[in-house]
Order: C-alpha cells, then sequence, then structure tokens
C-alpha cells in the first residue's frame, strides 16, 4: 500500500504538471499551426543554450561523469538498434518503415521531456536538481548528435545523401553553450562566481525559469500537428521497446558499468523517455514516405510515457 502511494505521490508531483503544459501546448498548437514551428525555434536557439549553459556551472559534474554518461548513452543506443533493427526484420518491413520504426526506439526526448523530468523529480534540492539537469544535458548532446549523423542513415535506408547533416550537428547552440560551459569549469569559474555579475547572471536565471514550461508546452505543440496512423502491432512493438526495453537495458547497463547514486538514476530514467521528434523530422527531412508511423510514435509514447515513467522513477529510487 505504501508503495502504491509513493508512486501516486510521484505521478502527482512529476508528471501532473507535464500533462498540463504538454496539454496547454497541444491546445495551442491546435489553435495556432505555427506555434510548434515558432516554439521549437525559440527552444533551440534560445532556452536550451541558456539552460544547459547555467546547469552544468551550477552543478558538481567532472569529467568522469560526462564520460561514463557518454559511453552510457553509445551503449545503449547500441542495444536498442540491434534489437530494433531484430523486430523490424522478423517482421518484414520494408526500408523506409524500417527506418522510421528504428529511428522511433533509438532517439528519445532528451531536451524537451527527460530534462524537464530531472528538474521535476529532483527539485527537493537545488544542488541536486542541477546536478541531476547537468548529466541529462550530456544525454541529450548524444542523442542530438547521434540523430544527425546515425539516425539520418538510418531515415534514408542507409543510401542517401547524409554529409550535409553533419553541418547541423556544428549549427546546434547546445554544442557550443556546453562546451564553453565546460572550460568555464574547468578553468574554475562556475555559477557562484559568475553570480557576481548580476547583470549577466540575472538575465540568465531568468530565461532559465521559463525552460520547463516552454519545453513541455512545444512538446505539446508538435503534438498537435501529427498524424497519426492505425498500424497496431508495429507501433505497439515500437511503444515496448522504447518506453519497456529502453529503462530494462538502462538498469542493466548500470549495473554492468557499477554506476549508483543519482549518475544511475539520472540515466535510466532518462533512458525511459518518449520518441523524439527528431525522428520525424529525419523522416520528412529525407523523403521517407513514412513520416506518419514516425509521428505517431511520437505522440502515443508521449502519452504512454505517463505511466511508464512514473513506475520508472519509483523504482530507482527505491533500488538504486
Amino acid at each position: 500500500m505504501e508503495a502504491l502511494s509513493t508512486l501516486a505521490q510521484i505521478a502527482y508531483t512529476v508528471i501532473g504538471p507535464i500533462v498540463v503544459l504538454v496539454g496547454a501546448g497541444y491546445l495551442l498548437g491546435r489553435r495556432v499551426p505555427a506555434a510548434a514551428e515558432v516554439l521549437a525555434k525559440i527552444m533551440l536557439y534560445v532556452l536550451i543554450p541558456i539552460f544547459v549553459f547555467q546547469n552544468i556551472l551550477l552543478s558538481s559534474l567532472g569529467g568522469r561523469e560526462c564520460g561514463l554518461t557518454v559511453l552510457f548513452s553509445a551503449l545503449v543506443l547500441a542495444i536498442l538498434l540491434a534489437v530494433s533493427w531484430g523486430v523490424s526484420r522478423l517482421r518484414g518491413h520494408d526500408p523506409p518503415l524500417r527506418g522510421a520504426f528504428v529511428n522511433s526506439t533509438i532517439l528519445y526526448n532528451s531536451a524537451n521531456f527527460a530534462v524537464p523530468v530531472m528538474a521535476l523529480a529532483f527539485a527537493f534540492d537545488p544542488a541536486t536538481e542541477a546536478h541531476a539537469v547537468a548529466i541529462q544535458v550530456i544525454v541529450a548532446a548524444c542523442q542530438g548528435f547521434a540523430a544527425y549523423t546515425l539516425g539520418a542513415l538510418i531515415a534514408t535506408g542507409g543510401s542517401g545523401p547524409i554529409r550535409h547533416t553533419m553541418v547541423k550537428v556544428f549549427r546546434l547552440p547546445l554544442i557550443y553553450a556546453l562546451a564553453v560551459a565546460m572550460i568555464f569549469l574547468q578553468v574554475g569559474v562556475d555559477g557562484k562566481a559568475l553570480s557576481d555579475l548580476t547583470f549577466l547572471w540575472k538575465p540568465i536565471t531568468l530565461i532559465c525559469g521559463a525552460y520547463v514550461p516552454v519545453a513541455l508546452m512545444t512538446l505539446g505543440a508538435q503534438m498537435a500537428c501529427v498524424r497519426l496512423l492505425r498500424a497496431p502491432l508495429d507501433l505497439v512493438l515500437s511503444l515496448l521497446v522504447r518506453l519497456v526495453l529502453g529503462p530494462l537495458a538502462g538498469f542493466a547497463l548500470v549495473e554492468a558499468m557499477g554506476l549508483e547514486g543519482l549518475l544511475a538514476q539520472v540515466l535510466i530514467i532518462g533512458v525511459a523517455g518518449p520518441s523524439a521528434v527528431a525522428g520525424v523530422v529525419l523522416a520528412i527531412e529525407f523523403k521517407n514516405p513514412r513520416p506518419d508511423f514516425a509521428s505517431s510514435a511520437v505522440f502515443l509514447s508521449t502519452l504512454g510515457a505517463g505511466l511508464t515513467v512514473p513506475t520508472v522513477i519509483f523504482l530507482v529510487r527505491t533500488f538504486l
């Protein structure tokens, strides 16, 4: 009974605000079709880089943790890729559907979903929250790199031109915000040192306060634009790999790597996130004829994550 009460409390405090804000974004997206694109631009070019910069500087993130996070991200990507590719071949998918199916499982929403989840799940302590967000930011950077390299290759069925997508990786402000913040930490300049520069730190703090609500409303607005597909079995398989196998693989990897504490918890919760909108973007950009499957996976996995993520949070808090 106590376990159910704890689970309900997690759902209320973490998922409740997410549902409200994503719902508000969904209604906005239905009312104003251009909202998704505008909010996404604000997120990409303003909120994400500034939010990354502040939380890295406020955290106690070290080089070892960064390396372990990158290694974990690469290993979990390889596991999910192997499983989803095998499932796709067993199902006899044609190359376009295989590309949409695989990307819906290996690319998960690290920025618009997992980062706000970390901010809400660890909000009981500001230092812990900043550290958790900083770890997830590293994961988001890895996922962004994977999306425009491996994800692009998969979306094209291995035959389309992908070299120009690498340019997109180096156009992501997130990459430079992360790099500058890590350099600052290496030379001993952290958030406490920069806080004395009120004219600079105060605007950064105010902007960062908008990250969580705008990120979740952006996700809702993007969901309002998707076109749902009726392909029950393939979508169910995609959801199972993304929402069930993802966190299970995370649990197995943290045990195998000997990770514990906050780092292990954040990595597992993050990999439990829903399919990334990047899968839809790649399908459209590379003229994969199955963006309907990609968008359906994003929509349904985001709804499903409302049930699975609280369970994952409960399990990591209980056993790690």
